[in-house]
């Protein structure tokens, strides 16, 4: 079972992006990850067949981070050296 966090700033824009702590029973510590994402509108439904509705993603970058990028609130311990932050990028338009 996962816990998840989401941190909220009012600095952080309303639409296109999140930022959510995961952490599970055997993690030491919570890992902290910024979305950024495009949801579909009416023009991307037209340019992509692989897009069903609005609002479904077209595109989404997730990057580990350690502090929130708006409002600079740390939110865990740093990574050791030897620790490299995991990033995603998927595009939905195509497969």
């Amino acid at each position: 079972m996962q816990e998840y966090i989401i941190h909220e700033c009012e600095a952080m824009p309303k639409n296109g992006c999140a930022i959510e702590g995961r952490q599970t029973p055997s993690d030491a510590k919570r890992i902290w990850q910024l979305f950024v994402y495009h949801e579909a509108t009416e023009e991307d439904l037209e340019e992509s067949h692989y897009l069903e509705q609005v609002g479904e993603f077209v595109w989404q970058a997730i990057l580990e981070i350690n502090h929130c990028p708006y409002c600079g609130c740390e939110l865990t311990q740093t990574k050791s050296a030897s620790e490299k932050p995991e990033f995603n990028y998927h595009d939905f338009r195509s497969w």
